[in-house]
This record gives C-alpha cells, sequence and structure tokens, in this order.
C-alpha cells in the first residue's frame, strides 16, 4: 500500500499541494481526478519521486521514500511500472521488442526467459498476434495494449497510468479500462490512475480521490460520487451543459 501523510509542495513560492494525505490500496483501482491545473499530476510525480515534497511522509508499504537514499528508492522503482499518456512505444521496435524493453533493460533473465514472459504479458492484453508488428501499424487502442503489456512485464507491486484513455474513442476507452481492472485483482497491483475522464471513474472508479486547488477535496468511491453534495466536485463532474441538464432530471 502507498500512504501520502500531508504532502506539501510549492513551485517559485506558490503552494501547489497543501497538505495531502490519502491511502492507495493494493487490488484497487485509485483514481486521482481533477481540473486542470488541481495538483494532481504533482502528487503523482511526488510519489514517483520526479518532485521533493516540501514536507510530509510517502510511504510504501510503511516505509518513507521521500527519507530513503539512492539505493533504497532504486529498489522502490524496480516495482513501478508507468502506462504513459501517448504510449510512449519505441517506433523503430516491433510490438515484442518494446515490451521485452523493461526486461533486457533491469533483469537478469536469459533471453529465452525475457521472450517468454513478453509473450505472456502480450497474450494477456490479446495482442500475440501482432507481436511482430511496428507501432506505426498499430490503432490507438492496441497502442496502449501494448503499453500496459510493457508496464506489467516486469510484475510490478505498483502501477502509474497518466490518463490512459487520453485519444480514444469511447468503446475503446471502456476496454482499456477493465483491462487495468482485471489486471489489477489478477496480480494484486497498487494501481493508480490520473485522469479527468469520467467514464473511467463511474466504471472502475473503486476509490476516488477528488484534488481541487491543491488539496483533497473529496473521496469516496464510484458508488457514491453521483450522490454527494460536495460543491466542488459537482461542479467538477457537472462542468457541461449537458451533464447539467442530466442533472436536473436525476433530482
Amino acid at each position: 500500500m502507498i500512504a501520502l501523510k500531508n504532502i506539501v509542495k510549492s513551485f517559485s513560492g506558490r503552494t501547489v499541494i497543501k497538505g495531502v494525505s490519502l491511502d492507495l490500496k493494493p487490488g484497487k483501482i485509485n483514481l486521482i481526478i481533477g481540473a486542470s491545473g488541481s495538483g494532481k499530476t504533482t502528487i503523482a510525480k511526488c510519489i514517483v519521486g520526479l518532485h521533493e515534497p516540501d514536507s510530509g511522509e510517502i510511504l510504501f508499504d510503511g516505509r518513507d521514500f521521500v527519507k530513503m537514499n539512492f539505493e533504497q528508492r532504486k529498489q522502490i522503482r524496480m516495482q513501478l511500472g508507468f502506462l504513459f499518456q501517448g504510449s510512449a512505444l519505441f517506433d523503430s521496435m516491433t510490438v515484442e521488442e518494446n515490451v521485452m524493453f523493461p526486461l533486457k533493460m533491469f533483469s537478469t533473465l536469459s533471453a529465452s526467459e525475457i521472450k517468454d514472459k513478453a509473450h505472456h504479458y502480450l497474450e494477456k492484453v490479446d495482442l500475440a498476434h501482432a507481436h511482430k508488428l511496428l507501432p506505426s501499424e498499430l490503432s490507438g487502442g492496441m497502442m496502449k495494449r501494448v503499453g500496459i503489456a510493457r508496464a506489467i512485464v516486469s510484475e510490478p507491486n505498483y502501477l502509474f497510468c497518466d490518463e490512459p484513455n487520453s485519444g480514444l474513442d469511447p468503446q475503446t476507452s471502456v476496454v482499456i479500462d477493465e483491462l487495468i481492472l482485471s489486471l489489477t485483482r489478477e496480480l494484486n497491483i497498487t494501481t493508480i490512475i490520473i485522469t479527468h475522464d469520467m467514464n473511467s471513474v463511474m466504471s472502475i472508479g473503486e476509490q476516488v480521490f477528488f484534488i481541487h486547488q491543491g488539496n483533497l477535496s473529496w473521496q469516496g468511491s464510484n458508488k457514491q460520487i453521483l450522490s454527494d453534495n460536495n460543491k466542488e466536485l459537482n461542479d467538477f463532474i457537472y462542468a457541461s451543459s449537458f451533464l447539467k441538464e442530466v442533472r436536473k432530471h436525476m433530482k
């Protein structure tokens, strides 16, 4: 489990994160949502060590990442998997080579073991047939699935997903959401998704944290979110005129 305790982060004298505390649970989809500039991405970058918090604790299974030395942090980072917003595949590598890349860089497995493991996780994302294709030959949804396979091939304890449905059509987004959810449960990963996609929130939001102006303004499940009276949360959820009309008919 990852726990944040009173995290504060400022840039150029402006406080972006204002004493945020939250618990990210294993085997669950933990969504951090909020408007652009709310601080949700800064929180994620603090968790993985791209930003140093000014104060507070970031606990990985009770161990404070903030106080760790370089080697200790390296061990934690080896347990992290990342699904980037734009998939971030290497254009010159095949699907198979992209998935194998983390294992070649950071594992001591043999070449045959690396290949077998890559194929195993390509099967899990239903892309075993596409292992020799290049990223340019893939659809947007296929590229995301390759990104997921690469993120989990090292069997991480923690999976970070940055806007996983960015640029995808609604049907493909549902497929990606369900895939992330099933893998989270199967592998018992602590999955953290940074998003503002309300479709994802409603379909897989087992635990949702709403960040507003650097504060944790609300937390709960997707089953609670539509019935809550938190003004900032409702302003975020029902931002469009269409959803405002939907809400009128819900009352």
